[in-house]
């Protein structure tokens, strides 16, 4: 895609070079909040509408402006049938490490299955421990952390020495928005979890009895080599981080961690490892593709399994997935999908045929732009944070800063929906859970919305992020 443009009808403009605000390359455009505390129910439910944290900054990038399109990406050890020649070079080549070369390898041949799951538990389970060991702990700030990432941050993503702090290092990958009890556990649960996760103890057992942030530490010769940064929740495990020692770069530590959390993810009993976004047009992002998957739509909240979505997506383009019905008249011009909340669990299916429609509503002649000024012209003013019509802010590139949420954006609850549960009720209903804290005259109270208009448009935005579910619980925002 020329110029990073998300639809091929942007491209055009951009190549005609008639139209000012399609002239500019597209910047990086991220959309996102702050949450304090939450269930990791509640951060699980967010992950499948395409969030991701940093610490405790929740963000998805703004699909149809940004210079790359992000998609959530999750899979499972049933993704990998067979696994590929390079799974078995990564195990090989850390075993024939670990062992030495003289050590037999159990070669692989045609027609015989290379066992997965075995080979990376073997790995830990056949070795002396002070050869190699892991020890999944909690989330705890040590120098002894921080030096491996402060080495791993100069020599593999070139930062300087002196934007490295520790207080940088916490705040990324030490500090989290969940809830005390999942973050705090005691000595007897760190004991139990690392003694028996590999015999498969937690595997049948209840999705809530493993739950919460952890650094899984990786030790050769009793040295501190790697730290994965994951968030074990309900029903997965998500990866936030890895950090590596620049030493062992030889090893392959990033395909190794993978492959072990997806063992991990189903010695836990849990569904899906989360593997932070694809990018196809991204080299260092693309390698997730080698662990299969499917990643997230998020205008029909559904995942579509990975080999059958790269056709629609190749070179960045953003896809909007639809199954498609005999006879249906695809240049038909539609209006923005309605908001689904986290339906983590519907996957389109996989033998049926899909068209990408992100033309028909997003592009230059769709139809999300004409329906959502229509929209806006109808809402209360209290309502409306944003100038409907204008388009033209969210292309700039020439400086960083914050704007407004945009009329359209892939993802977002869209204005014909908001104007729905306006008029049924269900926005204000919801809204009797929202309670407020008021950082200029400090104290809570409930909100009210016949009463604060003012407030009413930053919780309205709050919902098109989103959506109505989390308001079906008490809600504190920070103002």
């Amino acid at each position: 895609m020329s110029q990073g443009y998300s639809l091929d009808s942007y491209r055009a403009l951009y190549e005609k070079g008639s139209v000012e605000e399609y002239s500019k390359y597209p910047n990086s455009t991220t959309i996102g909040f702050i949450i304090y505390l939450c269930t990791t129910e509640c951060y699980e439910r967010l992950m499948n509408m395409g969030f991701r944290r940093s610490g405790t900054f929740l963000y998805r990038s703004d699909l149809l402006r940004n210079c790359c399109r992000l998609y959530t990406i999750r899979t499972n050890l049933k993704f990998i049938q067979h696994a590929t020649k390079g799974h078995r070079h990564t195990v090989n080549r850390f075993e024939t490490f670990l062992k030495g070369k003289d050590q037999k390898q159990k070669k692989h041949s045609a027609g015989v299955s290379f066992n997965l799951k075995e080979r990376i538990l073997n790995l830990e389970t056949t070795v002396d421990p002070d050869r190699f060991h892991t020890v999944i702990g909690p989330i705890h700030a040590t120098e002894q952390k921080y030096l491996l990432f402060k080495k791993y941050q100069i020599r593999v993503h070139h930062e300087k020495e002196d934007d490295i702090s520790f207080k940088g290092f916490k705040r990324f990958l030490c500090q989290t928005p969940f809830e005390g009890n999942v973050v705090d556990h005691n000595e007897a649960y760190w004991k139990r979890l690392n003694e028996n996760w590999r015999n498969g103890s937690f595997e049948e057992s209840d999705s809530d009895e493993i739950v919460g942030p952890v650094h899984e530490c990786y030790y050769l010769d009793n040295q501190l080599v790697a730290i994965a940064v994951l968030d074990i929740l309900p029903e997965s495990i998500s990866s936030v981080y890895l950090i590596w020692d620049p030493d062992y770069a030889h090893l392959g530590l990033g395909n190794l961690s993978a492959l072990r959390e997806l063992v991990l993810t189903q010695m836990l009993g849990k569904k899906y490892y989360y593997m932070g976004y694809y990018i196809d047009d991204c080299p260092k992002m693309r390698y997730k593709a080698k662990f299969g998957g499917e990643i997230l739509d998020v205008c029909s909240g559904k995942y579509v399994r990975l080999d059958r979505a790269r056709p629609f997506i190749e070179g960045g383009k953003l896809a909007v997935l639809k199954i498609k019905r005999d006879n249906e008249d695809t240049s038909l011009v539609l209006n923005e999908f309605e908001m689904q909340d986290g339906m983590d669990d519907e996957t389109i299916i996989k033998d049926e045929p899909l068209i990408n429609v992100a033309e028909q509503i997003y592009g230059i002649d769709g139809g999300s732009f004409t329906k959502a000024e229509r929209t806006a012209q109808k809402l209360p003013e209290s309502l409306i944070s944003h100038s409907a019509s204008s388009n033209e802010d969210y292309w700039r590139s020439d400086e960083k800063e914050t704007v407004k949420l945009p009329a359209v954006s892939p993802g977002l609850m869209p204005l014909w929906q908001i104007n729905e549960i306006y008029q049924d009720g269900s926005l204000k209903k919801s809204l009797e859970n929202a309670y407020l804290y008021d950082q200029d005259n400090p104290g809570y109270y409930q909100f009210q919305a016949d009463r604060d208009s003012k407030r009413m448009k930053l919780l309205v935005d709050l919902i098109r992020l989103i959506g109505l579910k989390q308001f079906e619980y008490p809600t504190l925002c920070i103002v």
